[in-house]
């Protein structure tokens, strides 16, 4: 109180138990991550022409954090802060977004970039097949054609947006789960 009082603010460094459960279940989302994008790469490419597949690794990845968090709370009694949470979800997701990036880096852009250039015509083709069927005009079809041709998503630029993007999504979502999975310890504010 005094230091706070006389404008010497208390430095508090991370608590290195979140920071470690944080890391370790960020680090797994990666390697699944990871493992995804090798099934697609190895097995079968379409799979990032379909958003099933997207939807479910995207629940994964809030069951894993969801999972860190609980075991944040139990190596602290059952107890965790808006800020221990929400930290364990952000620091999980920052590592995994940061493996799963690096990874498609590599791959698409220096392992083979080829590959980047298969997936976008399986993208665009997808693209226009359900474009062609939906009762748009050929010259809006053409237009959203040209935004798919331009983006570019699997390269250094396109990663580093997808990844900021995701850091920031994750940010959001892990502020709702951190209001919804806090829970102060009664002892600590007395």
């Amino acid at each position: 109180m005094f230091n706070y009082i006389c404008g010497k603010p208390k430095l508090t460094t991370m608590n290195p138990t979140i920071k470690s459960i944080a890391i370790k279940y960020g680090s797994i989302f990666g390697a699944l991550n990871v493992l995804y994008i090798l099934y697609a790469y190895i097995i079968d490419k379409t799979i990032f022409t379909m958003a099933g597949p997207g939807i479910l690794i995207f629940f994964v990845g809030i069951g894993i954090y969801v999972f860190a968090i609980a075991k944040v709370k139990e190596s602290q009694d059952g107890y965790a802060t808006f800020k221990d949470v929400f930290s364990t979800y952000i620091i999980s997701g920052v590592v995994a977004t940061a493996i799963g990036s690096g990874f498609t880096i590599l791959l698409f852009g220096v392992i083979d970039p080829e590959f980047a250039s298969e997936i976008m015509e399986l993208i665009i083709d997808t693209t226009l097949d359900k474009l062609e069927g939906s009762g748009m005009s050929d010259e809006q079809i053409i237009g959203i054609i040209d935004k798919v041709q331009g983006s570019e998503p699997f390269g250094i630029l396109g990663q580093l947006k997808s990844a900021a993007f995701s850091i920031m999504f994750n940010a959001v979502v892990g502020l709702i789960v951190a209001a919804a999975m806090k829970k102060n310890n009664p002892d600590e504010f007395v």
